[in-house]
């Protein structure tokens, strides 16, 4: 299986649209529109699936750059070792154990003076 990259296209677009378009290329195995999990509406890229690399190759060269629904998508393999690339995260700001030091907080605020309330006249 060949597994293609798909992105831009319209948000209001069906599997089966997809499906149709991949067809006339080469056999398609799957698709795989991402979705938000909260507002189940279309995030604009998704994934197809295709049997044979001379199907995935003829779809790429057909499909890539095409223009539908007035949004030009684009066709790539997809990056299978997306998974093994090392993903680098900031630190956290905060220790693992839990434990803070607020001291540097509170000296910031000792040197102000309180504020002046105001009364009701």
């Amino acid at each position: 299986m060949i597994k293609l990259f798909v992105v831009g296209y319209p948000l209001d677009i069906q599997d089966s649209d997809l499906i149709e378009m991949f067809a006339i290329q080469g056999m398609v195995h799957s698709v795989q529109l991402i979705t938000d999990k909260f507002t189940r509406k279309h995030k604009g890229f998704g994934f197809v699936e295709m049997v044979d690399q001379q199907g995935a190759e003829r779809a790429i060269e057909a499909l890539n750059g095409r223009v539908i629904g007035g949004r030009k998508i684009t066709v790539k393999f997809a990056d299978e070792k997306r998974e093994e690339k090392p993903r680098s995260f900031k630190d956290n700001r905060f220790p693992a154990d839990g434990t803070r030091s607020t001291s540097g907080a509170t000296e910031q605020f000792k040197s102000k003076r309180p504020r002046k309330l105001l009364s009701d006249r």
